[in-house]
């Protein structure tokens, strides 16, 4: 019996806790509008306007910057949301990072990625001597 109401505790206690980062999570928010830009043909690079929005639970200095050269794109100082027109233009999907300027942490992200309409593919080429 005692076994029984230890355990259920203990799931109690981790369903709370489970919760409560769910809801750091969803108070966390970083999207991006369009999220897919789509390519005529693959390797060609991509052009689309991009709204990037962001909403934090409390005010604070944040910053948006590109995930994989770290370079920072806008910082907003006392803010609890902010909006930023991006002109994305890549040969390849990007991802974007929402930073609390103060401790450097990653709050949110999110990722435009990139499409084709036609993959390339090499065509076998056969001799024919006839």
């Amino acid at each position: 019996m005692y076994f029984k109401t230890t355990v259920i505790l203990l799931l109690l206690l981790n369903a709370k806790q489970l919760l409560a980062n769910d809801k750091k999570f969803y108070d966390s928010r970083l999207i991006a509008l369009p999220d897919t830009c789509v390519a005529l043909r693959e390797g060609r690079s991509c052009y689309a306007d991009i709204e990037l929005s962001w909403q934090q639970s409390s005010i604070g200095n944040y910053c948006l910057r590109d995930a994989t050269s770290k370079h920072i794109m806008q910082c907003w100082l006392r803010q609890s949301s902010g909006k930023l027109n991006y002109a994305f233009d890549s040969v390849e999907s990007i991802s974007f990072e929402l930073i609390n300027s103060d401790t450097g942490k990653i709050i949110a992200s999110t990722q435009v990625q990139l499409q084709w309409v036609y993959q390339n593919r090499q065509k076998k080429r056969r001799w024919r001597l006839f």
